[in-house]
């Protein structure tokens, strides 16, 4: 490897960052999106997670509240913890759209409409598409989001 080649890796590294990977400002900033929207989505404060995503997505949003039931409310209730995330990648696709893929840990399973209701998953990692609006990062569902296994 020549010297031109190791620069931005020991910059890297120099910083911090080699770790976790070099990340730009961009993808630093729709990887906090992502999460500050899915620690409300997943703890149900879905008012919160409105402010959080494009005008199109919130129908989604709307969708999953309206599917909540009473087995699923009592078993985020009796849940030790409310639901967090405990990593954050983000793949910049280009300039105005970003995958961020969340580990999601003591959640309710987004997926308990096809499933046994109320049920709290230990972990699991969702794909959390991001579009850029003006100067801010929103989410943007295509529909509810899915366990991407």
């Amino acid at each position: 490897m020549t010297k031109k080649k190791r620069w931005p890796l020991v910059l890297c590294l120099l910083t911090g960052l080699g770790a976790a990977g070099c990340t730009s400002e961009e993808e630093e900033q729709a990887n906090s999106r992502a999460k500050e929207f899915a620690e409300d989505y997943f703890n149900l404060r879905f008012d919160e997670a409105y402010g959080n995503c494009t005008e199109d997505s919130r129908k989604w949003i709307a969708f999953r509240a309206s599917n909540i039931t009473e087995h699923d409310l009592e078993a985020v209730r009796s849940a030790p913890e409310g639901a967090y995330i405990s990593s954050t990648e983000c793949q910049q696709i280009n300039d105005s759209t970003a995958l961020v893929r969340c580990i999601v840990c003591q959640a309710l399973a987004a997926d308990s409409l096809e499933q046994q209701r109320g049920r709290i998953v230990p972990e699991a990692a969702y794909l959390i598409p991001l579009r850029k609006e003006g100067r801010r990062w929103l989410v943007r569902m295509e529909g509810p989001l899915q366990n991407a296994k």
